[in-house]
């Protein structure tokens, strides 16, 4: 039987790195349990060469829109991306005979399948026990709500598998994209950076972090569940959940994740809930969680200046007038925004009282209490210019 060569790159901010076997038994970074690369790499092959590389190829002619056959296939191309508390996620490349030339990463610009002539997915692959178990969960919640929703923001899950005592869960990859992160600049000023490891990393205008915080909540708005209030929860911009893409003047959000759906803890608690009430609670949540990161991703906890509540409030605005179903539980997003307006600096913190206890066990707790006072006055003020 054919079996085409299989490549392994590392990912880096300076292109692809040839993974040196010589070092293959150095661990994996962040995994509690020492991993060698050699074991990582090994698994990821046995996963994507099981049943004579089916899992691959069924989500590749999927993915192109026929059907894909082992003959086709001149390479693929193993690359280690980056490493998680939960995940070490990797990329896959089918690359078809007669495709790209050269696919490893130096600067290049592909479409959005991944190649010319050929598909790249991504693979979270999961180790650890907790990892485990939010994998699991995350490919089941994927599959619900790519069913539930006709939205392009959420990776398509196709396969999920166990091997070798990890977990692997083959998606979408959103070639092109780049996670974000708050970072100073020489100046000591708060600006977002985007992680671009094709063409360098680069700080991001007002402009162009309005846009993305805006397009960020909009999409969590329109994956909210206006009848049983489920939302997408446990994402985080420290996690890289979020990534961007940059064309020109455009930009253009996806969410490579959704660990969780369902109801805030505090409306689990309560039945029945009024939908005013389920509605007006993610709001709150998503103005703060919105606003939370770690410096350059790993260090401290920071807090996003005001541009990304103004932000935030846009988008979730947004989404509101494109719910069709909003009128049967809220009215119209203009009855929706005539509450938020009638509320007062002092009730509105009251109101976030039940939100913030939600974060007392979080390392981002401290930082959140000390930025409330004022981001409850800017919320306010957001509110009342807001036209009805």
């Amino acid at each position: 039987m054919y079996k085409p060569p299989i490549r392994y790159l590392v990912s880096s901010p300076y292109g692809d790195i040839p993974a040196d076997k010589n070092k293959w038994h150095l661990p994996l970074e962040g995994d509690t349990l020492k991993t060698p690369y050699k074991i990582y790499f090994q698994s990821i092959k046995d996963f994507i060469v099981q049943g004579k590389f089916k899992p691959l190829l069924g989500a590749a002619s999927k993915k192109l829109g026929r059907e894909i056959r082992l003959a086709e296939v001149n390479e693929v191309i193993v690359r280690s991306e980056k490493h998680g508390f939960l995940y070490h996620p990797a990329s896959i490349e089918v690359i078809l005979k007669q495709g790209r030339v050269n696919p490893v990463r130096k600067g290049r610009a592909l479409n959005e399948a991944g190649l010319s002539n050929g598909v790249k997915f991504g693979l979270n692959v999961a180790i650890s026990e907790v990892g485990k178990g939010w994998l699991r969960e995350e490919f089941s919640v994927l599959m619900r709500l790519n069913t539930k929703f006709n939205l392009p923001y959420l990776p398509e899950p196709y396969f999920f598998g166990e091997l070798n005592a990890m977990s692997f869960l083959l998606e979408d990859w959103f070639e092109g994209y780049h996670e974000f992160h708050i970072s100073r600049d020489k100046d000591g000023a708060q600006r977002l950076k985007l992680w671009d490891f094709d063409h360098g990393y680069k700080y991001l205008s007002s402009e162009q972090s309005f846009e993305l915080y805006k397009q960020a909540s909009k999409i969590l708005t329109l994956y909210y569940d206006l009848k049983d209030f489920s939302q997408i929860l446990h994402w985080h911009h420290a996690a890289g959940d979020f990534v961007v893409k940059l064309e020109s003047t455009k930009i253009d959000v996806r969410l490579t994740t959704a660990r969780r759906y369902e109801p805030l803890m505090i409306l689990r608690e309560k039945d029945p809930v009024n939908p005013f009430l389920g509605l007006f609670s993610f709001f709150l949540n998503l103005t703060i969680r919105m606003r939370l990161d770690k410096l350059n991703g790993m260090g401290e906890v920071v807090w996003a200046d005001d541009i990304c509540l103004e932000a935030a409030v846009k988008g979730f605005l947004e989404a509101l007038n494109l719910k069709e179903e909003l009128k049967h539980y809220i009215g119209s997003a203009e009855d929706f925004l005539r509450l938020l307006k009638s509320f007062g600096e002092e009730e509105l913190k009251i109101t976030l009282n039940p939100i913030t206890d939600l974060y007392t066990k979080e390392e981002d707790f401290s930082v959140l209490i000390e930025n409330l006072d004022n981001h409850v006055k800017k919320l306010y003020a957001i509110l009342q210019i807001l036209p009805l």
